[in-house]
């Protein structure tokens, strides 16, 4: 709507981050109704519990947009699609990870939704739904480190004066000696290990419980290559005499019965691969030496190919929603 009170239709970047928006609360919601019936931790639960909460008004508003526009409510995910009397699958303090590395990522995919908005209505429903998973973020972030079980960045040295680079020696090399490692190389390593991490904890619990065959044996592939790239990091902040993040794997229970649907199992993955190219693209904007962007590029390559092997499984399955299309011009002149 205009500030004048006309309507305005919802453009092409409107309709795809409402129905990209939308499939992903849902699933947020069903995965926070698993989590919720089983979390003993006070404070976990607390911040569960919320974020639930804040999730459900958002697919109330999603619907009624999706009404007042005439638009299909997409199918996405509900009741079906997570199992509530099933045994648990992870440790309180994987719930609270988790709602550290869910809001972080649905607070890039929020402002990113909000730039490809134009009207006024649906930029400010997108900037409350950023700014009330920056709340959730940090909330996550407070109780990880009140117990403990997150490791800060580590310090360097303050700058205390400027410093221009002198030659070209700063790009470093392919192979051989390297100089210094920057603040910004390292904030890189240490958010996709957090990525990847999270995603191979995923993996290991989806490939325990998934119905099909060919599904466990895709999130196998996804554990393995997860696995490959957290190794690959922690080596790195090794070599550079840094501290690496715990493992996850370890707060994934021996359970094999299901939590949620193969159908939503199967997109959950999607977004992790999704998420993590995300930041292997911003990780390559932010590093200059040419050993860490060559190895960044080649992990994002990885990512990609199980990606796309991901979408081939999907609609083999029939586990693809369709996104909304532009007209077919050429088809409609037949």
């Amino acid at each position: 709507m205009s500030q004048d009170g006309r309507i305005v239709s919802l453009t092409s970047g409107e309709v795809g981050v409402l129905w990209s928006g939308y499939l992903g609360e849902t699933l947020i919601n069903c995965v926070m109704d698993s989590f919720l019936q089983n979390v003993k931790d006070r404070d976990a639960h607390r911040l569960l519990e919320l974020n639930a909460s804040l999730v459900k008004k958002r697919i109330k508003h999603y619907r009624q947009v999706f009404d007042q526009e005439g638009m299909k409510t997409p199918e996405g995910f509900g009741e079906q699609d997570v199992f509530l009397d099933a045994p648990r699958m992870f440790s309180d303090k994987f719930y609270i990870f988790y709602l550290k590395e869910m809001s972080r990522s649905s607070i890039l995919n929020y402002s990113n939704a909000m730039f490809a908005s134009h009207r006024r209505d649906i930029r400010m429903f997108f900037l409350k739904s950023l700014q009330e998973y920056a709340d959730i973020f940090n909330a996550a972030i407070e109780a990880l480190l009140e117990k403990g079980i997150v490791i800060r960045t580590p310090a360097i040295p303050i700058p205390t004066d400027v410093k221009m680079v002198e030659d070209r020696s700063f790009l470093g090399h392919i192979k051989g000696s390297q100089r210094a490692i920057s603040d910004l190389e390292i904030k890189e390593l240490y958010i996709n290990l957090d990525t990847n991490m999270l995603g191979k904890s995923l993996m290991i619990a989806f490939s325990q419980s998934a119905d099909s065959d060919e599904l466990r044996k895709y999130m196998v592939k996804g554990r393995k290559t997860a696995h490959k790239h957290i190794h690959y990091f922690i080596n790195q902040l090794m070599e550079e005499d840094l501290p690496a993040p715990q493992l996850w794997d370890p707060e994934v229970t021996e359970s094999d019965v299901p939590l949620f649907s193969d159908k939503l199992m199967f997109y959950h993955a999607g977004l992790a691969a999704s998420n993590g190219m995300a930041n292997y693209g911003t990780a390559l904007a932010q590093t200059a030496r040419k050993d860490l962007s060559l190895a960044t590029a080649r992990l994002l390559l990885e990512s990609a190919r199980f990606s796309a092997e991901g979408f081939h499984i999907g609609i083999k399955k029939g586990w693809m929603e369709q996104p909304p299309l532009a007209p077919d011009r050429p088809r409609l002149s037949e």
